[in-house]
């Protein structure tokens, strides 16, 4: 396998120019072999692939209903916001006892499933979303005058920045995972003031970062008081400092990159000390995830290199075992269940999913069937004891006795958008076989239309899109002009159609794409 992606990667370095990776902290640096490897035909359990594609439905329709609007804090103007904005929970009855939110790590989730469930169905509705979530955000984080500004607040209660178990302090690895968020959004609108938010969380965090590479956990962002210190959170600034440098070449976020992985390889990959991530936690309680083992892991996949193939994989591989053996279980009957964390020991659908969606990137990275495994039998778990009937989230898919099921976490709902729709791009026997939809891309994509006759849609310039099709496309334009077929993607511009797998890959220099039928 070594050896055929080394040729694939050089003749396609040869006739056409490597394409570019996906964005951080995804696993696919390899360019086209990453989605040749995806289009390959496999077989999914019958029934699974309109599972999937029925749960993403019914999520994406409960999230713009805006159920108990009526009901939620409105905001400082008077208006109405989405509930999801003010509010971490809503009650079954559509009221909201839950008085806080958690803006720079949930609205981050909301915003990426959003673009997601637009690429998937041209909904113009997702991207309006996602821009009016990413507006509230920025108009909603901290001041200029502050000593680390124009961060997002990591709690919200009543309305106000703060309280919980954050208090005066947010967090600012939170702040870093929505800066990768305005990036996208960038990326899909080209609309500049998503970048100038994604700059100033991003050197803000350059400046403040510790000198052996880390930040602090909690920080008061106007007195600069570190409130608590460890968390292996950094994984979220690493990706998004190496965004930001790629997005404008300047050094010193390159810098901040590589000495905030630095600290990352020699704390929690060394030590397993994976305490000390979600907001509603107390100050020096201790706490495993699940989440940020599985994020690590992705930019461990990430960043392998000849020089540290072995070494970076057997990291990779000695931490999905321990979060397996420590959170996970394989249940005969329900699929895979995977806890959150030790503190709160429920096996949440959204710990499941994104658990799957790093397991299919390990079995794009290694071929091996027991990474694929996992990512069915979490399907066969989420699609089945994930969703109440309109489509809110079980707290939990063991029942409510031990920990509860009262309300729905708007975090557990939004990560069905986000983390099904990429496991479906990794493994496209996911998506139904009838319909049309693209399911990955190497860049973004900034406009999309489903037709009868034909699909178009404008990505950015040099990229590799993967869709799955109800039927052959009898043609393919990239930038006006005819795209060749390319079985391998080895040319700048063309295409192969996979009949067994129904899925179509495009590569193309120019952004605009037409598929014909």
């Amino acid at each position: 396998m070594k050896t055929r992606l080394g040729v694939l990667l050089w003749v396609a370095a040869l006739l056409g120019g490597v394409a570019r990776a996906s964005n951080p902290p995804a696993a696919d640096r390899e360019g086209a072999a990453f989605f040749l490897r995806a289009a390959e035909p496999r077989q999914a359990p019958e029934g699974l692939a309109e599972a999937c594609a029925s749960t993403i439905e019914k999520a994406a329709q409960f999230l713009f209903r805006d159920a108990g609007i009526e009901n939620s804090i409105r905001d400082e103007n008077g208006n109405q916001a989405p509930p999801y904005i003010y509010h971490a929970v809503i009650d079954d009855n559509n009221r909201f006892s839950y008085r806080s939110a958690f803006p720079a790590y949930h609205h981050a989730y909301l915003l990426e499933g959003f673009l997601n469930y637009y690429n998937y169905t041209a909904n113009p509705e997702a991207l309006r979303r996602a821009r009016q979530i990413a507006d509230w955000t920025m108009a909603h984080s901290t001041p200029a005058d502050y000593l680390w500004p124009y961060l997002p607040w990591s709690t919200f209660t009543e309305g106000k920045p703060g309280g919980m178990e954050d208090k005066d302090n947010l967090q600012p690895d939170k702040a870093a995972y929505m800066g990768l968020a305005y990036t996208r959004l960038y990326e899909v609108t080209g609309e500049k003031k998503y970048f100038n938010a994604a700059k100033g969380i991003a050197d803000t965090l350059e400046q403040r970062q510790n000198k052996d590479g880390g930040w602090p956990f909690r920080v008061n962002p106007q007195t600069g008081q570190v409130y608590e210190t460890y968390t292996p959170g950094i994984f979220m600034a690493v990706a998004f400092m190496e965004k930001m440098y790629a997005l404008t070449g300047n050094r010193d976020y390159k810098n901040a990159q590589l000495t905030g992985w630095m600290w990352m390889m020699r704390n929690p990959v060394r030590t397993n000390n994976w305490s000390g991530f979600y907001e509603d936690i107390a100050k020096g309680r201790e706490s495993q995830v699940y989440y940020a083992p599985a994020q690590t892991i992705r930019l461990l996949l990430r960043y392998r290199a000849p020089a540290n193939e072995d070494s970076y994989m057997g990291h990779a591989r000695r931490l999905f075992d321990w979060v397996m053996d420590g959170l996970a279980f394989a249940d005969p009957d329900m699929g895979l269940i995977l806890r959150e964390q030790t503190a709160y020991l429920a096996a949440t659908p959204s710990s499941t999913v994104s658990w799957s969606m790093m397991a299919a990137e390990m079995y794009l990275a290694t071929g091996e069937g027991k990474y694929r495994s996992v990512v069915l039998e979490a399907m066969r778990s989420v699609t089945r004891y994930g969703l109440k009937p309109d489509g809110r989230a079980h707290n939990t898919m063991l029942g409510p006795r031990i920990y509860g099921d009262r309300g729905s976490w708007y975090s557990l709902t939004s990560p069905m958008l986000r983390y099904i729709y990429q496991d479906m791009g990794c493994l496209p026997e996911l998506a139904p076989r009838q319909g049309n939809h693209l399911l990955r891309t190497s860049t973004e994509i900034r406009q999309i239309s489903y037709g009868k006759e034909r699909i178009a849609y404008r990505s950015m310039p040099g990229s590799i899109e993967l869709l799955k099709l109800a039927a052959r496309p009898a043609a393919v334009s990239a930038g006006g002009k005819a795209a060749p077929l390319s079985a391998d993607l080895s040319t700048a511009d063309g295409w192969m159609y996979n009949p067994a797998s129904q899925v179509l890959l495009v590569r193309h220099r120019e952004p605009d794409v037409v598929i014909g039928f």
